[in-house]
């Protein structure tokens, strides 16, 4: 499955994890060592959010930070001519908008 925002386009993005060994100055050592890197991935907060555009549910794929803009295209789409369009097509017109 798919871990990229349909809005915002986040995506996982890769980070390192220090690995260190000793004792702090502040502690009354002689201060941290790095003694590695490893590799990591940090990934989006993605969830599904469901809504209902002319009468057909239509399904983003949003990070959560982005689900409150979901929500504010359906607002701006109570204008649009939508009736008679697929779910897909749907879709398409209101991710245009952004």
């Amino acid at each position: 499955m798919s871990r990229i925002c349909e809005i915002s386009g986040k995506r996982p993005i890769v980070a390192r994890s220090i690995i260190t060994r000793g004792k702090a100055k502040r502690e009354g050592g002689v201060g941290k060592k790095v003694t590695g890197y490893s590799k990591r991935w940090q990934e989006p907060n993605i969830r599904k959010v469901t809504v209902v555009v002319a009468g057909q549910p239509i399904t983003f794929r949003v990070a959560v930070s982005h689900v409150q803009k979901v929500y504010e295209l359906v607002e701006r789409s109570r204008g649009m001519n939508l009736e008679g369009l697929s779910a897909k097509q749907i879709k398409a017109r209101l991710l245009s908008l952004l």
